[in-house]
């Protein structure tokens, strides 16, 4: 494409620049940034409110802790064997991992009772 057919693409609302790296993508209505320029402006406002977004969804978490309990509860009675079949494939993935994190933390009581 040449850039007088990009720039008649523009005019007929078929094509959009983004503000900021200039990637030509296609239009969609008040869409300023392309996908990847939209998600690093996400991460980096996360980044920059983090202390902020944290405190609050501590707070709410708080307030509707039964709330979340009871969702839990609830998904786990109705998912019982996907989880199960989730916490089967994990174990035989990692096996050798959890044995040894088993055997560290037995050695480590051993020690503690021994004292």
């Amino acid at each position: 494409m040449n850039i007088e057919e990009i720039f008649e693409k523009i005019k007929n609302k078929e094509l959009t620049i983004c503000e900021t790296c200039d990637n030509i993508f296609p239009y969609v209505p008040q869409k300023k940034f392309c996908d990847e320029c939209g998600i690093a402006r996400k991460r980096k406002s996360y980044e920059e409110n983090r202390e902020k977004i944290n405190a609050r969804q501590r707070k709410y978490y708080k307030k509707n802790t039964e709330r979340y309990k009871a969702y839990q509860r609830k998904y786990r009675e109705e998912n019982r064997e996907k989880r199960l079949a989730y916490d089967r494939k994990y174990l035989a993935k990692n096996r050798e991992k959890i044995n040894a994190r088993r055997l560290a933390r037995y050695h480590a009581k051993k020690k503690q009772e021994e004292e």
